[in-house]
């Protein structure tokens, strides 16, 4: 499957970034987005990593073991104030359903993500999969 064909349709929304390497502070630096935005822990488990930010949208990656047993990107709008505390984030949601979401905003902002997801895949990190959703 090429994303990047997929991107904006509705075949793409439920579609999961599965992660093949488990993040962890030993590791998490591979995650990096753009060279120097690496994931921030959330819980002690999760970590999260801001996507795509704008004035008036806001997604952010989390990484996660939350579908059955895999560990996943999955994708939570976030509310933010004073530029950087984070005040609210919505359930996540599958991380071609945030893609999309993107895109809708800026068709350029969602093919950087597929570059950076594309980038982890190449890493051996980790991989798309069109089926993992329906069994969660």
């Amino acid at each position: 499957m090429d994303p990047e064909l997929k991107l904006g349709t509705e075949d793409f929304e439920k579609t999961l970034f599965v992660l093949d390497q488990i993040p962890t502070k030993d590791n998490i630096s591979d995650y990096a987005l753009q060279g120097n935005l690496v994931p921030e822990s959330l819980d002690g488990t999760a970590w999260a990593l801001p996507g795509y930010l704008s004035d008036d949208f806001n997604m952010f990656l989390v990484f996660a073991p939350n579908v059955l047993d895999n560990w996943t990107v999955t994708c939570s709008k976030v509310k933010i104030r004073n530029g950087n505390e984070i005040t609210e984030m919505s359930n996540v949601v599958p991380t071609g359903s945030g893609l999309n979401a993107v895109a809708q905003l800026s068709k350029s902002g969602a093919i950087e993500l597929l570059a950076y997801f594309k980038t982890l895949e190449a890493n051996h990190l980790g991989h798309f999969d069109e089926n993992l959703w329906q069994y969660a």
